[in-house]
């Protein structure tokens, strides 16, 4: 291994059934922080055992919650730095790591096209003699440029077969990355049930009154989550709705002076970040997502378990998730006006409410429970080992 390169292994005991028989599926991500796309790993990694597969969680570091929640669940987790299609010294680490790790199928987890060194872990992981590679695709509708499309033309030989979260994104593989249709399967994200997490009382918790209004939006602060629009609602909203901003970003210095400019201190609120999110939403009236990129939101999933109507943008794979004028209502993107009146219809319309909230459970149920999605992820691996 090169000088200055690191690999750490951390052996547990495997307890899934099947013993010697288990097959060993290593999860890579090169990610420098841990977002939704780190969450569904971590999810993924968590309903593996009962399915006859050991999670092997592979990573460049910089998601020291996600290496501690594998750890914590007695997965082997793996460090390499890896540091990109230019790091000379990490494609090599990288590659003859994998090759000591026994692992059957490789699994590389791209948020955006960019990830994983344009997927250059791919033909790595061949290099060290791993047979099976499969990727997840979170969001290919970012742009991209003509030198990452060709190296992704190159890396995607090297990929059997591509996961990806919503029926939309398909078309962006095929049209912007140049990935086969038959080679694409599309596997929602889902979530465990947390309907019925304990209930935090945000009115208790900020001293609000007892008619307050409560809306939430969660997430990373940054320009593509949509805040700003949300906060100029805001200032012609009804005085008795309040909003909870939970998250962290590079954004928060500026949404915070946005929110001062504005007057809106008393009514705008914001919580940072957040480990008790199900027990918010059940505790609000609705959840606002009124982001410009996104592929299918965590949140979205969050509160349609816990019943919640949900407000949000109509864009990629939003309208699979949030089913319109049923489980809740959805607006233009940068719509401003259309996302102050679906707030005031639902708050007006308490029935409304409720019957989207209900709605909404019913969709959780159907399509989006995690052991729905860690199943038909392990229905892709069988086809590969077949």
């Amino acid at each position: 291994m090169s000088r200055g390169t690191r690999c750490t292994v951390e052996d547990r005991e495997t307890k899934t059934p099947g013993g010697a028989g288990t097959i060993r599926v290593g999860l890579f991500t090169d990610a420098s922080y841990t977002g939704g796309a780190e969450r569904y790993l971590h999810l993924l990694a968590g309903g593996l055992g009962s399915h006859g597969f050991v999670p092997v969680l592979i990573t460049g570091g910089g998601v020291a919650a996600l290496q501690e929640s594998a750890r914590r669940n007695g997965h082997e987790v793996v460090e390499i730095p890896f540091g990109g299609a230019r790091n000379p010294k990490g494609l090599l680490s990288l590659a003859r790591a994998l090759g000591k790790l026994d692992i059957s199928i490789f699994h590389i987890n791209l948020a955006g096209p960019f990830d994983a060194g344009y997927g250059i872990a791919a033909p790595l992981a061949r290099l060290a003699g791993i047979r099976r590679v499969v990727t997840t695709e979170h969001l290919p509708m970012v742009p991209t440029f003509a030198k990452a499309r060709l190296i992704r033309n190159f890396t995607n030989r090297f990929v059997d077969l591509t996961i990806t979260v919503s029926r939309d994104n398909v078309g962006h593989l095929v049209r912007n990355h140049g990935v086969k249709a038959e080679r694409i399967r599309v596997v929602y994200n889902g979530i465990p049930d947390t309907g019925g997490a304990p209930a935090v009382d945000m009115r208790d918790e900020l001293s609000l009154a007892g008619d307050a209004y409560l809306l939430a939006v969660a997430g990373a602060l940054e320009k593509r989550k949509g805040h700003l629009m949300l906060f100029d609602a805001m200032r012609s909203l009804p005085d008795r709705i309040h909003l909870f901003v939970a998250g962290e970003g590079r954004d928060e210095a500026e949404y915070r002076r946005m929110v001062s400019e504005y007057n809106l201190e008393r009514r705008v609120h914001f919580l940072g970040h957040r480990g008790d999110i199900p027990g918010i939403l059940r505790g609000i009236d609705q959840i606002i997502v009124p982001s410009t990129l996104e592929a299918t939101p965590y949140v979205i999933l969050e509160a349609m378990a816990a019943g919640v109507p949900v407000v949000a943008s109509d864009i990629y794979g939003i309208p699979e998730l949030v089913s319109a004028d049923e489980s809740g209502l959805l607006v233009r993107p940068g719509d401003e006006s259309a996302l102050r009146e679906s707030i005031v219809r639902i708050m007006e319309h308490p029935e409304l409410a409720r019957r989207m909230g209900r709605a909404g459970r019913e969709r959780y149920e159907r399509h989006f429970t995690i052991e729905r999605s860690v199943r038909e992820t392990v229905d892709i691996y069988r086809e590969l080992l077949r």
